[in-house]
Order: structure tokens, then sequence, then C-alpha cells
């Protein structure tokens, strides 16, 4: 939980601080929750609640707002794209994140049309399929 202080409570403000803060700012929207509300599994920060959720056996995809079920598999291809680069964002060494040019550069290839999808790059979180 290091990077707790980063993400409020420094007064270092450096560009990978806010590399991190946009990472975090990316789960809020992609899982619906706060980054700090205690409703958040276990009480957890966000960012240590996707990483518990990443690293168990369940989809990526069950990080997701619930309310997104649904949507077509090109969008939610694209939210997992989405959430790759924001768990690249929150990266607990700062040196390994990547820079807000190349965050821009990353989300520009999820955001491109399907037609071009054999240029972009292959997603960075794979959903897992579900077997019934």
């Amino acid at each position: 939980m290091t990077n707790i202080a980063e993400y409020g409570y420094t007064v270092n403000i450096t560009e990978k601080s806010d590399v991190y803060s946009y990472g975090v700012v990316l789960l809020e929207i992609l899982s619906g929750r706060s980054a700090v509300e205690s409703q958040i599994g276990d009480g957890l920060h966000i960012v240590e609640w996707v990483k518990k959720k990443m690293g168990s056996f369940e989809p990526a995809v069950k990080i997701l707002d619930s309310k997104l079920q649904g949507l077509p598999d090109q969008m939610v291809q694209e939210m997992l794209q989405t959430l790759g680069i924001a768990m690249f964002c929150v990266n607990s060494s700062p040196a390994e994140r990547p820079t807000m040019k190349e965050v821009v550069a990353l989300l520009m290839e999820v955001k491109s049309p399907p037609e071009e999808s054999g240029k972009t790059s292959q997603p960075l979180i794979k959903q897992s399929s579900n077997q019934s």
C-alpha cells in the first residue's frame, strides 16, 4: 500500500504521480466504484482491490461496472484494454509507469475503428472465456 500516500497525501507532485492518479480515475470509471469508498471489497483501496481481483481466477470482465453488462463484445474488449492501461499507470514502481504522452498513444489505439483492429496492439488484458 505504498502508493496510498502518493494518491493524495504527498506534496511531491511529479508527472509519475499524476499518471498514477490518472490510472486511479480510469479504474473508478471502469469499475463504477470510488477509490476510497468502504464498499470496495475488504476495505481495500481501488488499486489493491483490482490487483486482488486480477490475481484471482475470476475473469477480468468482473472488475467492470455491472451496469456495463450486455454491451457488444467490441466495447467490452475496449474497456478491458483500457483497464490494462490503467494498471500500467498505477504500477507500484514510478519508473515503470508510462508518460502521459504514452498513455494518450495507448488510448488512441483502443479508440481505433474495428476495421483497423489488425493494426493495433493486442489487448493488455485478455477476457477469460466463461465456460458454462
